[in-house]
This record gives C-alpha cells, sequence and structure tokens, in this order.
C-alpha cells in the first residue's frame, strides 16, 4: 500500500525559506504503521548565490541545466516503525517538534540558502563529470 502525502504544517522564516512537514506515514498492517515525516525546504536558485564565481549569470544558467527548473531543497526524512494507529498523530507531532527543536537553526542561518546552493552545485557537477567520464569510457 501507498502513503499518501499531507501536509500537516510549515513555518515561514526569517531568511525567506519555508519549511514544510508532510506526513508519508504508511497505512496499517496488523494494526501497526510505519510513522515517516518529510521535512522539505525548498530553495529557489538565484544569481545571488553565485556571487563567488566568476560568472555569476552562468553559474546559475549551468546549475539550473543540471538540477532542472525550479527549486532543489533541503530534505529529510524521519521515521519510526510499529506505532499503533492511535498514535500515530502523537509520533508525527514529536517528530516535528524534534526537529524544529535540534534543526531549525541550522535552516534559520541567512546564508543557510547560498551554502546549500554552492553544495548542491559542486555535487551536481562531481555528477556531471562522474557521468561525463563513464559516457567516454564505454565508447572506447
Amino acid at each position: 500500500m501507498e502513503s499518501q502525502e499531507r501536509i500537516i504544517g510549515s513555518l515561514d522564516l526569517e531568511n525567506g525559506l519555508s519549511v514544510y512537514f508532510i506526513d508519508r506515514t504508511t497505512p496499517p498492517v496488523a494494526g501497526r504503521c510505519q510513522v515517516r515525516l518529510r521535512i522539505w525546504a525548498p530553495v529557489q536558485p538565484i544569481e545571488d548565490h553565485f556571487s563567488n564565481h566568476p560568472d555569476p549569470s552562468q553559474a546559475l544558467s549551468r546549475f539550473i541545466s543540471l538540477s532542472g527548473p525550479g527549486p532543489v531543497g533541503f530534505e529529510a526524512v524521519k521515521e519510526r516503525n510499529f506505532i499503533s494507529q492511535e498514535n500515530v498523530e502523537k509520533s508525527l507531532n514529536e517528530i516535528k517538534d524534534d526537529f524544529i527543536r535540534t534543526n531549525l537553526e541550522y535552516l534559520k542561518n541567512p546564508r543557510f540558502a547560498a551554502k546549500f546552493i554552492a553544495r548542491k552545485y559542486e555535487e551536481l557537477n562531481e555528477k556531471a563529470a562522474a557521468r561525463g567520464y563513464f559516457d567516454g569510457a564505454g565508447r572506447r
């Protein structure tokens, strides 16, 4: 059985980001559920995120060509197993509250979006280079 997604809450942060809490709990099997909470903070890449590059506009264009249009985002998935159906909401709220208590300061950092995009850009370039290497190796 597939889980249905539903947003159970969101937070708008001072740095302009929004954090969404999405319930992805699986339906009960033998009276027990896998409680799964997806935490998603979309980041829309902008030219300012690439200010440390010689040509920020070109870097942004390359980023978009590698990642696709639209936002990329911070994502975390927290799970708890074998939760009775009557305790699902309580577990979701506990997971959400734990995340807020332990991780929200990280996401609230004014430089979070720029640092996140820089790290993502590095990852995308590494994947593209590896793909190019293996594509080229396959043709020899």
